[in-house]
C-alpha cells in the first residue's frame, strides 16, 4: 500500500466517520460526555434487520446438505435457479469495493488495536443474516465484536478471488464464512461456521468464545504513556494524549484525523491515544492527566517529556473534542501552538484548512443523506 493510497484511504475513513458521527451520549462509557461530541456511532450505522420467522430454515431443505448452506459460487456455476431472496433489508452490497473496504478495516485496526474481521456470504443466505444478527444483537457478542473488530461484509458472489486469496484457493466454503486479519493485514485464521451452530441456530455462547480466542490482548495504558515520554525525550517533543471509548464516534474521528495529519504533527508531537475502556489502566492514566473536570469524549492534552500538563482541550467553551465549530477549532491550533517547536504557521494553516474542509464536506454529505 503506497503512502498516497494510504492517505486517500484514511481521508475517506474520515470523512465517512464524520457523517456518521452523530450525538447523542452512550451508555456504554462510564465517563460524562459532551452531548455534541459523543456517540454510539454503531447505531447511526446499523442496518436495522428485523428478524423474519421464514427464514429459519432447516438444514435439510437447503442445496448443499453436506454443509447445510448454499455456495454461492458453486451455484452460479451449475445452472441451478438461483436461492430466492430473502425478504430482508441486505447487508451485503455486492457492488462495494471490496478491496477498499478491507484495507480502510485494516488501517482502523491497525490504529485502534483491532483486528479486521471479514463475514462473507450474501443477501441469498438465510444463515448469514442469522449470524449478523448475532454480531449486531446479542448481548454478550455485539459488545466483543464492536470493541474488538473492524466488522466487513463482503459479497463472496462478487468477490470470489479476493475470498479464495484469504481464505485458501482450494478451500470448499460454506456460508457464512468467516476471516480475521490482524492489523498488519495478515490472515489470522478462517472459520467455517457450522461448528458455531446449534440446532437452526448459531450459539452465541459459541461465537463470543471463537471472538475471544481471536481478540487481541489490550494495551497497557501505562506502559504506553511511559514510552511515548521517552521518545519525547529523545526528539524534543511534547506528547499529544487524546483520550476516548470504542462507542465515542467523535473518537474516531479524532483519531483518523490525526494519523491522516501524521507527517505534520510528528515534527513536534508523539500522538498517544488512551482508550478508557479497553486498555489496562486506561481509565486512571487519563484520570491522572486531567483530574477533576468535567469533560466529554474525545478530549486531548499536551503534556511535556516529563509529562507535565502544558495544554489541554478545555477552552473557553468548554471541550472542543474533535473540533468542527470556528472556536473549536482555534482552541484546537491554540493547543498545538502553545507548545510547538518546529511547526510553521503554514503547517497550521493546512490543519485549519483541512478541518473547515472537512467541515464542509460532512454538511453536504447528511445534507445528501435527508
Amino acid at each position: 500500500m503506497t503512502t498516497e493510497y494510504a492517505r486517500r484511504t484514511r481521508l475517506t475513513i474520515l470523512l465517512t466517520l464524520i457523517v456518521v458521527a452523530g450525538c447523542g451520549a452512550s451508555e456504554k462509557s462510564a465517563e460524562p460526555h459532551d452531548s455534541s461530541r459523543t456517540s454510539n456511532d454503531d447505531d447511526a450505522t446499523d442496518v436495522s434487520i428485523t428478524r423474519d420467522s421464514s427464514l429459519r430454515t432447516d438444514k435439510s431443505s437447503e442445496s448443499k446438505p453436506a454443509t447445510g448452506k448454499t455456495d454461492a459460487i458453486a451455484s452460479s456455476n451449475s445452472g441451478d435457479p438461483a436461492p430466492e431472496t430473502p425478504k430482508r433489508e441486505p447487508i451485503y452490497d455486492p457492488e462495494s469495493d471490496a478491496e477498499a473496504l478491507i484495507s480502510a478495516a485494516v488501517l482502523a485496526a491497525h490504529r485502534d488495536n483491532k483486528r479486521v474481521l471479514i463475514e462473507w456470504g450474501g443477501n441469498w443466505c438465510g444463515w448469514c443474516y442469522k449470524l449478523h444478527d448475532v454480531f449486531k444483537k446479542d448481548d454478550e457478542v455485539k459488545p466483543l465484536v464492536y470493541e474488538n473488530f473492524e466488522l466487513v461484509l463482503i459479497d463472496s458472489g462478487a468477490n470470489r478471488e479476493l475470498m479464495k486469496h484469504y481464505g485458501g484457493a482450494d478451500r470448499q466454503f460454506s456460508y457464512p464464512h468467516l476471516t480475521v486479519l490482524g492489523g498488519d493485514g495478515n490472515v489470522l485464521v478462517n472459520q467455517n461456521t457450522e461448528p458455531l451452530e446449534e440446532g437452526s441456530e448459531h450459539d452465541p455462547a459459541l461465537v463470543a468464545k471463537f471472538l475471544r480466542e481471536w481478540s487481541p490482548e489490550p494495551l497497557n495504558a501505562q506502559a504506553l504513556l511511559e514510552a511515548a515520554l521517552e521518545r519525547a525525550r529523545a526528539e524534543d517533543k511534547h506528547v499529544l494524549v487524546h483520550v476516548g471509548t470504542p462507542y465515542c464516534g467523535w473518537c474516531k474521528v479524532l483519531s483518523a484525523f490525526l494519523a491522516d495529519h501524521e507527517t505534520l504533527l510528528d515534527q513536534d508531537f508523539v500522538d498517544l491515544k488512551i482508550d478508557t475502556l479497553r486498555m489496562i489502566d486506561g481509565k486512571a492514566v487519563a484520570d491522572a492527566l486531567l483530574p477533576g473536570e468535567s469533560r466529554g469524549v474525545p478530549w486531548m492534552v499536551v503534556v511535556d517529556s516529563s509529562g507535565d500538563v502544558k495544554a489541554t482541550s478545555v477552552g473557553p467553551d468548554g471541550n472542543c473534542g474533535y473540533p468542527v465549530s470556528d472556536s473549536e477549532i482555534n482552541h484546537f491550533l491554540t493547543m498545538l501552538t502553545q507548545t510547538r517547536n518546529r511547526m510553521t504557521d503554514e503547517d497550521f494553516d493546512a490543519i485549519r484548512a483541512d478541518l473547515e474542509q472537512y467541515r464542509i464536506e460532512r454538511d453536504r454529505r447528511r445534507k445528501g443523506q435527508t
